[in-house]
């Protein structure tokens, strides 16, 4: 999972969510600076990585990837399922998804300060693009699979992850929703 589904599967506690977000870029070494309430947030995320690796379901659509991407095929299903997580939104959460963007913006703006440097530009990022509402349309995520492309040392083919999961819609969506509905279980959404 990526960014819109660790920040979905924090149930709205403001520190978790930032700690769920900000878990890739926080070495274990500089864990002791992060505050307690934001590492619970941290430890979330590690522990769903850890469930969806696992789960039977991501397994199947990384292997369908893995011929295209090689070992970044994992990574691309992280992002590709965050685009379909947004476009069956109306399938795990009531409300809209715009106002949940809105309410994830409004708490990084008030909690960003709690962070490391070099984290908190990490942050500001998602804060200035916008970036949850751009895994809602093709076109958005294919601009963040081309980033992703661009931040690779070896051949990724990161931009051509969009007509893969287009060439197979159903197969992805249908992974994704059993994986998902599992995740939401697990972590008690």
């Amino acid at each position: 999972m990526n960014y819109l589904a660790h920040l979905a599967l924090s149930n709205r506690d403001p520190a978790i969510m930032l700690g769920n977000f900000i878990a890739d870029d926080i070495p274990r070494k500089e864990e002791k600076d992060v505050p307690k309430d934001v590492m619970k947030g941290i430890k979330l995320h590690r522990r769903i990585d850890e469930f969806t690796d696992d789960h039977k379901a991501f397994k199947k659509a990384v292997k369908k990837l893995r011929k295209h991407h090689r070992k970044y095929a994992p990574v691309v299903l992280d992002i590709l399922n965050d685009h379909l997580l947004s476009r069956n939104w109306h399938l795990f959460y009531n409300g809209k998804q715009r106002d949940f963007h809105r309410f994830v913006y409004d708490q990084f703006h008030e909690h960003v300060i709690r962070l490391p440097p070099k984290v908190s530009l990490h942050v500001h990022t998602l804060l200035e693009y916008e970036y949850l509402a751009a895994y809602n349309s093709r076109e958005g995520i294919e601009g963040v699979l081309k980033r992703m492309d661009r931040r690779t040392r070896f051949p990724s083919n990161f931009s051509l992850a969009g007509d893969h999961l287009y060439e197979d819609y159903s197969f992805f969506e249908e992974q994704f929703v059993i994986l998902y509905e599992d995740l939401n279980g697990f972590v008690g959404g």
